[in-house]
């Protein structure tokens, strides 16, 4: 295992420079761990954009639930610094949404209700975000077709794509590319002999400023590229 791993806290609350964040991605293209961590700390991240900023800065009401009030305490000490460690941050995660929960009774990212099965995946892609930007284009070439929804963000972007025609095994890249040419990884995944046969569907994000971007790729990890689609 490797243990001279990058700053993901850092960059997954976006506290990193260009430079840095230029490293992190450098080392997330030959790190599968940190790739899996990335993953894994998204649904946290995501969940915290949810709780209001007031809440975070200001403190709960003075007759909120106990609880509520040592969780937001807790998260808004760990806040002081830019940067923390990793375990840290799916801590303080994990301890926010679970706190709004119990003093909401809402649980986020969850359902208490009994599992529903669920729909096999398309190749269509959900558009409900304001300014979400979609597309769709098949390589001449390798005949691989890829369908993106790019939704906009402060300073950043979220895709979701679908994408087909790749071969069983493939070691794939999802990635952003700016208007200068910067290529920002969004997703990986290795291409399923499903994946093959019917398609992929993947959900990522990338810091690319909505307005900067110019197109989404699909390339190999050895750098062919399968597909590409302007945004």
């Amino acid at each position: 295992m490797k243990t001279n791993h990058v700053d993901l806290a850092g960059y997954l609350t976006k506290s990193l420079d260009a430079d840095q964040i230029r490293e992190v991605e450098e080392h997330l293209a030959g790190c599968d761990e940190c790739r899996a961590e990335v993953e894994s700390l998204r649904e946290w991240t995501m969940a915290l954009e949810a709780v209001p900023e007031a809440m975070l800065l200001d403190g709960p009401p003075d007759d909120a639930d106990l609880l509520l009030q040592r969780t937001l305490r807790q998260i808004r000490n760990e806040s002081a610094g830019r940067r923390h460690r990793r375990t840290a941050l799916v801590g303080a995660a994990a301890a926010v949404v679970v706190g709004l929960s119990v003093a909401s009774g809402v649980v986020v990212g969850h359902s208490t209700a009994p599992p529903k099965a669920q729909p096999v995946p398309t190749q269509s892609v959900p558009t409900t975000a304001p300014g979400t930007k979609t597309a769709t284009a098949v390589d001449p070439v390798t005949k691989a077709r890829i369908t993106v929804a790019v939704a906009p963000a402060p300073g950043w972007v979220r895709v979701k794509a679908a994408v087909s025609g790749i071969p069983a095994g493939e070691r794939c890249r999802l990635e952003v590319v700016a208007r200068d040419g910067t290529a920002i990884l969004a997703g990986s995944w290795v291409v399923s002999a499903t994946g093959a046969a019917d398609g992929t569907t993947l959900d990522g994000s990338a810091l690319v400023p909505p307005d900067q971007v110019a197109s989404v790729r699909v390339v190999t990890e050895g750098g062919k590229q399968y597909t590409s689609v302007a945004v």
